[in-house]
């Protein structure tokens, strides 16, 4: 009906490029919910099928990087070696990479492809109207607003006036996902780094929709459970 009057126009629906993704998200979510009377159990029923379709590439950036720390020891003594010689580092580092069937960039697959998933969601709660008012149970009674669990007397710069229960399950989750997907070796700047990154997240997604925070939380704990899976059929 939106189509027939143009109304379609009127949405934002992201940059050039992120629009097929919002697109086909609301698209998808729309299509469920015309089975779920539900958008809360909508959300996660699409998390389940994004880590479904995702598998594959999860799996693939796991053999990654189990390649990449078993040819560390090497790595450290060609950087130790050729240190004052760039371009013999370089073509000695790649030399490496090709025989041991290590790609260093294939860690980065899945969050490649969760960045323009996330952006586009919030999108779609921002500027669709089929999420507003939409409740999923409890306190969390608006989707396309925060959860807020209760008021704050004073506001506490990027986090907000108010407390939010979603975003601190959100940045547990990931804290504890970051803890399976973190290479043993790496070095004590990059993981305080990469878990300092749980409690930015927190403090921004505080003023987010629930329904983003939601999303964000199941998968979260979708993908512990994955990595689980996935590290041990490595191991074995």
């Amino acid at each position: 009906k939106l189509e027939n009057v143009g109304l379609e126009n009127a949405i934002s629906f992201g940059w050039t490029i992120i629009q097929p993704f919002t697109k086909g998200i609301l698209f998808v979510l729309m299509f469920l919910k015309k089975y779920i009377n539900n958008y809360g159990l909508v959300l996660i029923l699409f998390a389940f099928i994004v880590r479904i379709v995702t598998g594959p590439l999860t799996k693939k950036a796991a053999i990654s990087s189990q390649k990449m720390q078993s040819i560390q020891p090497k790595l450290q003594k060609i950087q130790k070696k050729y240190k004052n010689n760039p371009q013999k580092l370089n073509a000695e580092t790649i030399a490496l990479y090709r025989d041991n069937g290590v790609n260093p960039l294939g860690g980065c697959l899945p969050i490649l492809i969760q960045m323009p998933l996330l952006f586009s969601l919030f999108l779609v709660f921002r500027t669709t109207i089929e999420f507003r008012g939409a409740g999923f149970f409890w306190w969390i009674n608006d989707l396309s607003q925060p959860d807020v669990i209760f008021e704050l007397p004073f506001s506490v710069p990027l986090y907000g006036s108010y407390v939010c229960l979603l975003p601190l399950l959100m940045s547990i989750t990931m804290f504890i996902q970051q803890s399976y997907t973190m290479a043993k070796n790496v070095d004590k700047n990059t993981k305080i780094m990469m878990q300092s990154m749980s409690l930015v997240f927190f403090l921004i997604f505080n003023t987010f929709p629930s329904g983003l925070n939601l999303y964000y939380t199941v998968t979260n704990i979708l993908s512990i459970f994955q990595q689980r899976s996935i590290r041990k059929n490595l191991n074995s």
